[in-house]
């Protein structure tokens, strides 16, 4: 009915009418889900990566934001602003969680809102589903209110199927026929995964993983991480800041309900590494903008070397009036020959003192040469960094805790590795994605005393290097 008719009607028919209008509206995602910029950034990714992890701190959306577009593709109804994949064609579906019961209060809540228990009809709260295109609901034995199968009205004139599931069902139970769009909530172990994809393979199907990374940098994690910008894999992080129905006053709130080890998790989405944290401590309250160092301060390097893994280098600048350290630049490399990191690390200042890993002075196999010997040659000339790993680390936190050293904002690499940084069951520190980290406890050990101004003294002739100590002082 058009808005001249909408006027003629009596009073008590237009408010009929307007509240049934208003109903289909609640009841269409495509006019209620407004999603935020991180939102539109993973539905988007689609179009060309069919692995997608919204990785993301709670509240922030992630999980409307899954069901949202397996409710798109389920219909084939999608919304004017949509720029993600699209199927002209009915779909198979999963979307699976953790347990059965938070599969049924959590993600069947999201899809179907209430349909009430079997053979009931629910209070009619809408989920993304339009409740008109709902075919027919199977509800699950032995699990009150959950849902097994829901058969879909698709836009073509088909019919979609969305099967509900859980992890705590184990890997058999996600094996079976292709699947053209899986939705999983929160980590699953890494063999479901696994097992999820196969069944996307045939069809070139979606799957989409909506988590916060409670468990840390898992494998699973990894997978996405350490490949993100391989074709087909996408991340997308999102944390409070990126959800603007979060206020101040909620952010305040749920930061002082959280335990120390869960803020990067819960709060920005980083991967959590839990009790385990070597430093644990408020990175607000370490980060600082970007500013220009003043000529007068003193700096330093410490450079960490690796092949494979990468060589590494961390540049300190001291203010000596108030004794605060700052991280204030950072360099890492992989596969590169001496000369290569030598002629990067000496392109930000050759009168720079550096210190280094003491292996440094082993000599190689190949033609007797150390790499100190190696970056000599280069022209870059260090010196041996004390190694004592435990006694380095109370001396990083001692700083961190009391506010003196502080580290760039900009500075991305240095920060993954801090967040990653933790000790295993026994309490020994994990010896990976550790570079950085060792290259900033060498500058802070060993090369604060050595640091100078530039244009303060002139570089200095080293002693012989393996010498009998195995020490360059």
């Amino acid at each position: 009915m058009g808005q001249w008719g909408c006027f003629w009607m009596g009073d008590l028919a237009r408010r009929r009418w307007l509240a049934r209008g208003i109903t289909e509206v609640r009841r269409d995602a495509r006019v209620w889900y407004v999603p935020h910029a991180k939102q539109l950034e993973f539905h988007a990714a689609g179009v060309l990566a069919r692995e997608r992890l919204f990785m993301a701190g709670n509240r922030v959306g992630k999980t409307l934001a899954g069901a949202a577009e397996v409710g798109f593709h389920l219909t084939g109804l999608y919304p004017r602003w949509w720029q993600g994949v699209r199927f002209d064609r009915p779909v198979q579906a999963w979307a699976a969680s953790v347990t059965r019961e938070a599969t049924r209060d959590i993600l069947q809540e999201v899809y179907l809102g209430d349909v009430g228990g079997e053979g009931g009809v629910g209070d009619g709260r809408a989920g993304v589903i339009p409740r008109r295109l709902l075919l027919s609901v199977v509800h699950k034995s032995g699990v009150a209110r959950a849902v097994d199968v829901v058969r879909v009205r698709h836009v073509s004139g088909g019919v979609s199927v969305l099967g509900f599931k859980s992890f705590d069902q184990g890997r058999e139970s996600f094996q079976g026929t292709a699947r053209e769009v899986i939705h999983l909530d929160e980590e699953p172990e890494v063999e479901i995964y696994e097992e999820c994809l196969l069944r996307t393979m045939t069809v070139q199907g979606q799957i989409l993983l909506t988590m916060t990374p409670l468990h840390g940098m898992t494998e699973l994690v990894r997978h996405f991480t350490d490949a993100e910008r391989q074709e087909g894999k996408q991340v997308v992080r999102a944390g409070w800041v990126d959800a603007p129905h979060l206020g101040g006053a909620d952010v305040q709130r749920l930061r002082k309900s959280l335990r120390p080890h869960e803020v990067a998790a819960r709060e920005r989405g980083e991967p959590s590494m839990g009790r385990g944290l070597v430093f644990a401590v408020d990175e607000r309250a370490v980060a600082v903008p970007r500013f220009e160092i003043p000529q007068h301060w003193r700096r330093c390097v410490g450079v960490d070397f690796g092949w494979t893994n990468p060589t590494a280098a961390v540049w300190l600048a001291h203010d000596g009036t108030s004794d605060i350290a700052y991280v204030c630049d950072v360099y890492c490399a992989s596969e590169r020959v001496p000369a290569e990191h030598a002629k990067a690390i000496l392109a930000r200042g050759e009168w720079v003192p550096a210190v280094c890993d003491p292996a440094g002075q082993a000599v190689s196999q190949r033609d007797g040469a150390t790499l100190v010997e190696l970056y000599a040659a280069a022209g870059l000339h260090l010196t041996m960094a004390d190694n004592s790993v435990e006694a380095g680390i109370m001396l990083m936190l001692e700083r961190l805790q009391s506010g003196r050293l502080k580290v760039f904002a900009d500075l991305l690499p240095w920060w993954h590795e801090f967040r990653l940084y933790a000790r295993d069951a026994r309490g020994r520190v994990v010896k990976r994605d550790d570079h950085l980290l060792d290259a900033t406890r060498y500058a802070l050990v060993s090369g604060l005393p050595l640091a100078r101004a530039a244009g303060e003294g002139r570089l200095v002739a080293r002693p012989k290097l393996r010498a009998a100590d195995g020490w360059t002082l």
